[in-house]
């Protein structure tokens, strides 16, 4: 007859959730970076009391691989919660799991805690009458928090402990939306309050293991704005997708080092097909995107992002308010903001590319602004709807889909970004504008 023991040497050199059961009884779930490895530390010699009873009244062991150690890590905490084995809190001596906590408010907050209590989270003290829903139990506070950190930046959400009149040091480094935490709400607006709100739901679902329900309402939702040729919005939810599979696609929590250590080497790589595509042999370093936010020409902006092999350079980003166009025109805004950019070579730097948000007639802009000296800048233009690249010198574009995976994300990331940092600008100036607005009025 198999043994537990002799069960446990079949299991997988794999991420996942393993359960040791007496009977159809679940008594105890974990996690693992590695099944194999982590059930073969249950037959030592030196394990405790507790884990060598828990081993003698099982009489079944089974598990379930993941894709990630993250998924293990929430799967471990759904099947907790769902089956409430006797030895996970009895192995867990005096340590307490970790929660996420979630609070019900307007724009809810979120927060990593201990402790489940109504009126506090924490050290934490929410205002009468705001309850908190709780995620868990986790088993790692640091896994979580990391966890956390990833989700974070690709569903910005706040973590302020109170209100405060000014947008947060954590709108600064987009962390947070920035309006979500400012003692102001009648200056919100129903599609901000709605963005963020969709970010907390998100952010729900994953942790609570819906990771596939979500992915297949975003690409229904994406198809459902193309068919509508709402590319941007269709954008969105490409890039939300990307964004989900980027962190479960994430390398073990423990080995964040070796990733940063490869990415000079992916730069690389990137680098030399994108010389290639510019028929350049000079070395392409400093990327700058650039990208036009307005609602029919008022309150324009002009955004610059700045990449330095392959990574953003966030102390380089510069924004522009535009001051020459007050009619809708989006390639006299570009020449504007170029024109205005170019200016400043000495003191920022020359980039080695360029690309601009738009097709030919944005990247004939651009070129009309360069003057002698200039002539090491390399243009490129990246169209949304059809995702094609124009390159300058080149009477035919160049489709995203034919560029290797890593060189395509590339692009996409700084056309992404550079339209992120557009609207956010756009957005501020908006709200200092209703600010003044509402201030004036109240004066009356």
């Amino acid at each position: 007859m198999q043994t537990i023991k002799d069960r446990s040497q079949k299991a997988p050199h794999t991420p996942g959730v393993y359960i040791f059961r007496t009977g159809k009884t679940a008594v105890y779930v974990g996690k693992a970076a590695d099944i194999y490895k982590r059930l073969s530390s249950y037959f030592r010699k030196n394990v405790s009391a507790k884990t060598r009873q828990m081993v003698a009244e099982a009489t079944s062991l089974e598990w379930i691989e993941t894709p990630s150690e993250i998924e293990a890590l929430i799967k471990e905490a759904e099947m907790i919660k769902a089956h409430l084995p006797k030895f996970n809190l009895a192995l867990r001596d005096d340590k307490n799991y970790f929660y996420v906590a979630v609070t019900c408010e307007q724009f809810p907050r979120i927060f990593l805690t201990h402790q489940l209590q109504r009126n506090r989270i924490g050290r934490i003290k929410l205002n009468k009458g705001v309850g908190a829903n709780y995620i868990g139990p986790f088993t790692s506070g640091p896994a979580l928090k990391e966890v956390l950190a990833l989700l974070r930046r690709a569903f910005p959400y706040c973590t302020c402990t109170q209100l405060h009149k000014r947008p947060c040091l954590n709108s600064q480094i987009e962390k947070c939306l920035g309006f979500c935490c400012i003692d102001t709400k009648h200056i919100i607006q129903d599609t901000n309050h709605k963005e963020y709100g969709e970010n907390i739901k998100n952010i729900v679902a994953i942790l609570t293991g819906k990771k596939k329900k979500l992915l297949i309402e975003f690409k229904r939702q994406m198809r459902e704005a193309a068919k509508k040729q709402d590319f941007e919005k269709a954008a969105l939810f490409r890039n939300q997708m990307v964004s989900i599979e980027n962190i479960f696609g994430h390398r073990p929590l423990t080995h964040r080092r070796y990733v940063h250590q490869r990415h000079g080497r992916d730069w690389q790589k990137i680098e030399r097909v994108i010389k290639t595509l510019l028929v350049t042999a000079s070395p392409i370093s400093r990327v700058e995107g650039y990208d036009i936010s307005n609602i029919s020409g008022t309150e324009a902006t002009g955004s610059m992002v700045v990449f330095i092999n392959g990574k953003p350079e966030k102390s380089a980003y510069r924004m522009f308010r535009i001051k020459t166009v007050d009619q809708p025109n989006d390639v006299a805004m570009h020449r504007e903001v170029m024109a205005r950019r170019l200016a400043h070579v000495k003191d920022w730097g020359a980039p080695d590319l360029l690309v601009i948000d738009g097709g030919k007639p944005q990247l004939n802009a651009i070129r009309s602004v360069l003057r002698p000296g200039h002539e090491t800048i390399r243009l490129a233009a990246l169209a949304k709807r059809e995702e094609e690249l124009f390159i300058e010198g080149k009477n035919t574009p160049q489709r995203l889909d034919s560029l290797p995976p890593d060189v395509k994300l590339f692009f996409q990331h700084v056309r992404d970004e550079s339209h992120r940092f557009a609207k956010k600008y756009h957005h501020k100036l908006r709200k200092m504008i209703y600010r003044a607005h509402h201030s004036n009025t109240s004066a009356l």
